[in-house]
């Protein structure tokens, strides 16, 4: 069961649609809703400040920074209004909240283990300094104690969920937390797809053994047979306009072996072209 629902918000066309879904599900979970907003003070360091006086043609950053943090601040209370704004003429239950810090670890350290965080894939930073400040979805994602709901650039009322299944610990995770999203949703049945290296009926039984025991909701079970990286994203892409939201865990790869050999979550966050929520 999810306790609130914080969305973050920079301004950005992916974070107004997380803002959309944030107060979709407000209102069908019957759940609050946060708009959070956090200043990146790594945007007030020294070097990026030294890089913005020259842009601007200052001789000196020293009087840069206050007035540069006071805009910040300014700005973010303007978007924080204009989503309160938008929360009550829909109806939902919000509320506001603004820090200054790094923004993965701000929005994280708000949130308890049975709250559900939304960020937009891409943020308004990605524009101009998306090297300097990464991934802000992914770095929510992996460092979360509770479920992460990434959003693309397009809003879509959610009828048709796919989990995404490997019979691990935390996709087994994925699979209980959907026993109540989805009928809270008002969703009877999913689909589920299972990516196997090769085809094997033992495999095969094991994981429609796993789900008939950690999933209460009817479902249709597809298996592909390949690399999860590159048969999941070729079926998301393939199926972008029948499905609404992708459900998986979230990075069930060791760090090593992610860095040696890539991780499937990290693969689909970034090319899925549907909304993807990560249990943990």
């Amino acid at each position: 069961m999810i306790n609130r629902i914080l969305v973050g918000i920079d301004g950005s066309k992916n974070s107004w649609v997380a803002a959309d879904y944030g107060i979709y599900f407000s209102k069908k979970l019957q759940r609050p809703v946060i708009g959070v907003h956090i200043v990146d003070i790594r945007l007030l360091e020294t070097p990026f400040i030294e890089d913005l006086a020259g842009a601007l043609g200052f001789t000196t950053y020293a009087d840069v920074t206050p007035k540069l943090k006071e805009l910040l601040d300014e700005r973010g209370r303007a978007l924080l209004d204009a989503f309160a704004k938008k929360c009550r003429e829909e109806g939902a239950d919000c509320s506001i909240a603004q820090a200054f810090g790094i923004v993965a670890n701000e929005l994280v350290d708000m949130a308890d283990p049975e709250d559900l965080i939304i960020v937009g894939k891409r943020g308004i930073h990605n524009k101009f300094a998306p090297l300097f400040l990464g991934s802000t979805a992914e770095a929510v994602a992996r460092k979360s104690k509770c479920p992460v709901m990434i959003t693309t650039d397009k809003f879509k009322e959610i009828k048709n969920i796919l989990l995404a299944f490997d019979g691990r610990e935390k996709s087994i995770h994925a699979a209980q937390f959907l026993n109540s999203f989805a009928k809270d949703l008002g969703i009877e049945e999913i689909s589920v797809v299972s990516v196997l290296e090769e085809k094997s009926r033992e495999k095969e039984k094991h994981i429609e053994e796993l789900l008939e025991a950690n999933l209460d909701l009817d479902f249709t079970l597809k298996f592909l047979y390949g690399y999860p990286d590159e048969e999941l994203e070729k079926y998301i892409e393939e199926n972008k306009e029948k499905y609404d939201l992708v459900v998986m865990g979230a990075f069930g790869e060791s760090r090593v072996k992610e860095l040696v050999l890539g991780s499937t979550t990290s693969f689909v966050i970034q090319h899925s072209p549907i909304p993807v929520l990560l249990v943990k």
